[in-house]
């Protein structure tokens, strides 16, 4: 088949917009401003980027609608990518999100190199669109590892903390050895299917063997670093502590959709073989029971609030991996409305401690937000919010997610299923864990409501219009979904 170019072009416009403004950004820096100074150097990245960003997600919405001349993704990508409803869907909300890390980026001036660092962020958002549409195990796996290398650079960014640089060489080291897992996993999957393309692997009729296994066991090990699934999260507590603060929200939001959304694209096989699926169910439950625990657990004796939420998506992850299990269309639906509407808080939540701890120079300590309820009770509220979704209370968006979840894994039980022999012992160690988790989120939020005698120190702090706009969509996002989820369940179910 010939290459149209033309086709091509059209095709990825969305993406297209973002590369011109990634380099657009870069050029204008290094020719116009490198005298400046540096917060006129932020705001000209920032408005630039965030225009990319902006017509590129505009451009997504409107193909994920049929409103632009959709072209045959698959004729013109020669069936490299896949662009349905679905996936357009994600990476119109990786578009989304991205945009609201941009106005918290722009605020920190965490380092010298302006330009660069907005470039890595556009980059990053790249890459993880193209690892939601990707049709190709190859072509997954390098736009997932050009997500890893942006986020290992920006964690180490912070030039006014020496742990820093530390950090980013700890993620840097283990996600080359997860990268390394995965690589090798993909590759003893193609062996045993002798499959590139992704949309072909649920129909592959592939018998049980020990190739077969290892490349799954691999996968889980180089997948399990990017969800930061127990055992392999211990990179996650000290860089989300020390990587400045909208990129500690952009790791714990973004890559985790693009990982999720392969993940799931991955483990179709296992669906139609019954003996892959008994040979790598306990693999998957272990995972989640363990990441579940050390999660929650580990969370509730953390004083800093960016090493909390750090444990806190460890125990999400194990949560998702609950999801996974139910081998379902309702299952894959339920893991990517949760993931998406756990990103949403996330973030969220990392936008609050970056308009507060991060202009106040702390280092966000919960202790630090004392009585801000009184000073400033809209940040507040919507910090509240992110937290009470994430904890899954109603009528947030993060109770439907884990309903979701749970009511999919039970869902996909065969009649005779016992309490011992199917997902339902799985189901209420996580609602036990969930009502845990309760406790260290009321913790935080107590730190915001309770008055101390040092509230004197609780004064307001600028928010400025970007990140306070870029904090209300987040948190209006979170309740509409909560009311209104139909929508989004129905757009990732195509």
């Amino acid at each position: 088949m010939e290459l149209d170019f033309q086709q091509l072009l059209l095709t990825l416009l969305p993406d297209l917009a973002v590369v011109v403004a990634l380099f657009a950004a870069l050029g204008v820096d290094y020719s116009k401003l490198r005298g400046a100074a540096l917060a006129k150097r932020y705001e000209s990245a920032f408005r630039i980027s965030a225009l990319g960003l902006l017509v590129g997600l505009v451009m997504t919405v409107l193909q994920a609608a049929g409103k632009m001349p959709f072209i045959d993704s698959a004729e013109a990508t020669h069936g490299q990518l896949n662009f349905t409803t679905g996936t357009l869907t994600l990476k119109a909300a990786l578009f989304a999100l991205g945009l609201t890390v941009l106005p918290l980026a722009k605020r920190d001036l965490v380092t010298t190199h302006a330009s660069e660092y907005f470039a890595l962020i556009l980059l990053a958002t790249l890459g993880m669109g193209f690892v939601v549409t990707s049709q190709n195990l190859l072509g997954a796996f390098v736009a997932l590892e050009t997500v890893s290398l942006s986020l290992y650079a920006m964690t180490a960014l912070n030039q006014s903390k020496a742990t820093s640089a530390e950090a980013g060489l700890k993620y840097l080291t283990f996600g080359a050895v997860a990268s390394g897992f995965l690589l090798f996993g993909l590759s003893y999957l193609y062996g045993a299917t002798g499959e590139l393309n992704l949309a072909n692997l649920d129909s592959v009729t592939i018998e049980s063997n020990n190739l077969l296994i290892v490349a799954y066991l691999l996968i889980l090990v180089g997948l399990g670093f990017k969800l930061a699934l127990a055992p392999f999260h211990l990179w996650a507590p000290d860089v989300y502590q020390a990587a400045p603060t909208p990129v500690a929200g952009w790791i714990g939001s973004g890559s985790k959709i693009a990982a999720a959304a392969l993940l799931l694209v991955l483990l179709q096989p296992i669906a139609t073989s019954p003996e892959l699926k008994e040979a790598l169910v306990p693999a998957l439950a272990a995972l989640a029971v363990a990441s579940m625990l050390v999660g929650n657990l580990g969370a509730l004796r953390q004083t800093n609030l960016k090493r909390l939420l750090a444990y806190s998506a460890i125990a999400n992850a194990g949560y998702l991996v609950v999801g996974v299990l139910a081998f379902s269309g309702d299952g894959n639906k339920s893991v990517l409305f949760y993931i998406l509407v756990y990103s949403v808080g996330s973030l969220g939540a990392f936008a609050v401690i970056s308009v507060l701890a991060d202009r106040l120079g702390r280092d966000a300590e919960i202790s630090d937000f004392n009585g801000y309820w009184k000073t400033m009770p809209g940040l507040s509220i919507a910090f509240m919010i992110f937290l009470l979704s994430m904890a899954g209370i109603p009528p947030l968006a993060g109770f439907l997610g884990k309903f979701y979840l749970f009511f999919a894994a039970i869902g996909a039980q065969p009649e005779a299923a016992t309490w011992t022999d199917g997902y339902y012992w799985l189901v209420a160690f996580a609602l036990i864990m969930s009502v845990v988790s309760l406790y260290y989120y009321l913790r935080v939020l107590k730190a915001f409501l309770v008055a101390t005698d040092e509230d004197a120190e609780a004064k307001p702090v600028p928010v400025g219009a970007a990140a306070g706009t870029a904090i209300f969509v987040l948190a209006a996002t979170l309740v509409a979904l909560g009311l209104w989820p139909e929508p989004l369940l129905n757009h990732l179910g195509n």
